[in-house]
């Protein structure tokens, strides 16, 4: 299919720079690091960890591990508010990238059949496959950035996106607050929270198909 081109493209690109940055673009090796790095810029680190999660759009960067360690830094409030901001941004600039080609580069790249399919299947499931592919990351994200390619409304997209960027931030946030004075409760306060996103992601849905 065609329209696997996609995540191919942004793992070139993604490659390339990685490439192009050579040493430079090294990390630590574990969060205890990851936390001296971070706090590092002082009353930045917020911005460094933001960059951090927002470069994900494009390279291999850390970002989960990122909005952790701001959870260690912040607290699980703050660290969730940076974290699922950075993540909504993130989204939005691969979602861009995409809605950019426009439909003669949608269907240079893709194929009118494949370009057909998604439309379909974006029309009928679009709100859920961008909410849980910003809320799972990694490969699953490259469902928002292929909603870039479809008719799918931009108010859909952004409201999907949110659902799926701030309770997964929210999770990681304080799951990085508590781990280390109460594993515990940082268990504990993680699986009620997917619990939530997964009520909030029903709750939205049914509004929406509810409005059509």
């Amino acid at each position: 299919m065609r329209i696997l081109l996609i995540p191919a493209l942004f793992m070139i690109i993604g490659a390339l720079i990685v490439w192009a940055a050579g040493p430079s673009l090294q990390f630590p090796e574990n969060v205890a690091e990851f936390q001296l790095w971070l706090q590092g810029y002082d009353q930045w680190a917020w911005a460094a960890g933001s960059a951090m999660i927002i470069g994900d759009a494009l390279l291999p960067l850390p970002s989960d591990p990122t909005i952790f360690t701001m959870g260690l830094i912040y607290g699980g409030l703050w660290g969730g508010i940076i974290g699922g901001t950075a993540a909504t941004v993130a989204a939005l600039i691969g979602y861009s990238i995409a809605r950019a080609l426009g439909k003669k580069g949608a269907l240079f790249l893709v194929g009118e059949k494949d370009l057909a399919r998604a439309h379909h299947f974006y029309q009928k499931w679009g709100f859920m496959a961008v909410a849980l592919g910003r809320a799972i990351g990694g490969p699953a994200e490259y469902l928002v950035i292929v909603a870039g390619l479809t008719p799918m409304p931009f108010r859909k997209v952004f409201l999907a996106i949110i659902t799926g960027a701030y309770p997964t931030a929210f999770c990681m946030s304080f799951l990085g607050a508590y781990s280390v004075a109460s594993p515990v409760t940082a268990v504990v306060l993680a699986v009620v929270l997917i619990l939530l996103l997964i009520g909030l992601f029903r709750l939205v849905q049914h509004r929406h198909e509810n409005n059509h």
